[in-house]
């Protein structure tokens, strides 16, 4: 029996040891986005850009680059796929986020039963925080601190001044407005992240830093009458080795950046962590362009060969920079050439952390597949050839193998995805070779009928199996005329207190019509949690061990 006792005893402690030691193998994650950032002005996949940015080369040149990764063609959803594992037809985001509230026919949002990356990652033990642009919501429920970080420091809206004075920015600091905050943004957001990094490396569980940079988002100078908005060394820079001034302040902010993510890395040196640091890089669209009614602004991006630019489905909009390195962990050098996408950053993210890819977000499936294998296996193990989907205000983009789709119908039928459907099912979509046909110009619908209907019924087939359901807020119907509420606008939405409706529908992560006291409690770091369980105890009338929106309303 005694014998029988040790033994159990030693395997529990191998136990406790293996896991402690697995805990502590997981790596920091440091996730930086840069914004409208053309595939064309990554030097790394294109010689042609007079851009230099030595530390993305250099963590090019010593990690993986995918030249053939795919995106969502606009800022919010690009961003809401990332996080969610989805397309954007599927996660809620079917267009960048606005103020109509949940439960409006007009809402756009990540849906509430979707667990977002940094849900996933606070909850397996992860210090979270998010620098820069959030744009992925601004009402209760969708902003950082709800949605899995313990810190953020940035702004919620698509785009913002580069130059930030003090009192006259949207800068926040978790809840509240940051009226302190003053300088550049890149050079803020750097040292933001910065701290935390310092902080969190302190500390025995890993971290995850989010870093959005708003550059190369406009406004930008593209003529002599407007300041520039990167700094003018940097500016000077650029025109005295022959850069046009058109250009000018494009290249300087994207080579500040660089400037500023290098600071980053030489950080992670110092500190003695950067082996065990997941650095990823990807932009979030392609890049816009000068053409007249671009999209985002008439703004000298480079999309490489590429035809259209930002907020198009075509490949300038779609195909944009990602490269990944893991200090003696991934291949040196690796340039893959799977398709890749959106959806596979947070599978791969999980992966590398060591946590469980769900087959379901919500009441749709995970698209992302982890790339750790591809890359672990220097390229041996494959990517599946899969049918990539993308969708902005009726502009169609199906990408598998060599081959894709491509259509516009018109912006009135999205996220009705029926009406969409039936639009689609009688609309001749034009079919592209895109591995010889880079900008997208000879239609083979009629040349290749087989692959034309292959690949159009596999589009239907999505948009006819889209739950389109929102939790809270049922679902989108066409015909629906009812109005969508309007945005309180006279005061900032993070702090005006929500209705006991939204409180209730944000903190009901599972929609089962009921709140646990985990889901009150959420995040447990820096709350009050003996004060959080008191008042559920309170609150909790029948003392069933949950909570509904009848008990909460009577107790106000």
């Amino acid at each position: 029996m005694i014998n029988n006792i040790r033994t159990i005893l030693s395997l529990l402690i191998l136990l406790i040891v293996t896991t402690g030691a697995a805990a502590a193998d997981r790596p920091n994650i440091l996730f930086i986005v840069s914004d409208d950032h053309g595939w064309g002005d990554l030097p790394s996949n294109w010689d042609k850009t007079e851009v230099q940015l030595p530390t993305l080369d250099t963590l090019a040149a010593k990690g993986v680059r995918f030249p053939n990764y795919h995106t969502v063609s606009l800022c919010g959803p690009s961003r809401a796929c990332m996080f969610s594992g989805q397309f954007s037809t599927e996660n809620g985001m079917w267009r960048g986020p606005g103020k109509e509230q949940l439960g409006s026919p007009g809402y756009r949002g990540i849906k509430r039963d979707v667990k977002m990356l940094s849900e996933h990652l606070a909850e397996s033990g992860y210090t979270t925080g998010a620098f820069g642009k959030w744009h992925m919501g601004s009402l209760g429920g969708e902003v950082p601190n709800d949605r899995g970080f313990d810190e953020f420091h940035g702004f919620l809206a698509g785009a913002h001044p580069y130059w930030i004075k003090p009192g006259r920015s949207k800068i926040m600091h978790n809840r509240e407005p940051d009226s302190n905050a003053d300088g550049h943004a890149t050079e803020l957001f750097t040292g933001w992240a910065e701290e935390f990094i310092r902080t969190s490396a302190e500390a025995d569980a890993p971290f995850f830093c989010y870093l959005a940079y708003n550059a190369v988002h406009g406004p930008l100078r593209v003529d002599e009458s407007k300041p520039a908005s990167a700094p003018e060394a940097w500016v000077k820079k650029a025109l005295d080795r022959g850069v046009s001034f058109l250009r000018s302040d494009y290249v300087a902010i994207l080579e500040h950046m660089d400037h500023n993510i290098g600071r980053l890395v030489d950080l992670l040196d110092e500190l003695g962590v950067v082996d065990n640091t997941l650095i990823v890089f990807v932009s979030d669209n392609g890049g816009c362009t000068m053409d007249e009614g671009a999209a985002g602004g008439r703004f000298p991006g480079n999309n490489g060969p590429f035809r259209g630019g930002k907020a198009t489905t075509y490949q300038g909009g779609l195909n944009v920079p990602l490269l990944m390195n893991w200090r003696d962990r991934l291949p040196r050098g690796m340039v893959s050439d799977g398709q890749v996408m959106h959806c596979d950053i947070f599978a791969t993210l999980l992966d590398a952390a060591d946590i469980p890819v769900p087959e379901r977000n919500g009441r749709n499936p995970v698209r992302g597949m982890s790339l750790m294998p591809h890359m672990l296996s220097a390229g041996k193990e494959t990517i599946s050839e899969r049918a990539m989907i993308f969708e902005l205000w009726g502009n169609i983009g199906l990408r598998k193998g060599d081959y894709k789709l491509w259509s516009d119908v018109g912006r009135e039928h999205s996220p009705d995805w029926a009406a969409l459907m039936a639009e689609l099912k009688h609309t001749n979509l034009a079919l592209y070779d895109v591995s010889k046909d880079v900008s997208e110009k000879n239609d083979l619908r009629t040349e290749l009928p087989e692959v034309y209907a292959t690949l159009k019924k596999e589009l239907i087939d999505h948009l006819s199996n889209i739950n389109s359901e929102y939790p809270g807020g049922g679902s989108f119907e066409a015909g629906n005329s009812r109005k969508p509420k309007a945005e309180d606008t006279t005061e900032t939405p993070t702090t005006k207190r929500p209705s006991r409706d939204q409180f209730f529908r944000s903190r009901d992560r599972n929609n089962d019509g009921a709140i646990t006291l985990e889901e009150l409690i959420g995040n447990p770091k820096g709350r009050n949690v003996p004060a959080l369980t008191k008042r559920f105890k309170q609150l909790d009338a029948n003392s069933d061990g949950t909570l509904t929106l009848k008990e909460l309303k009577n107790a106000e």
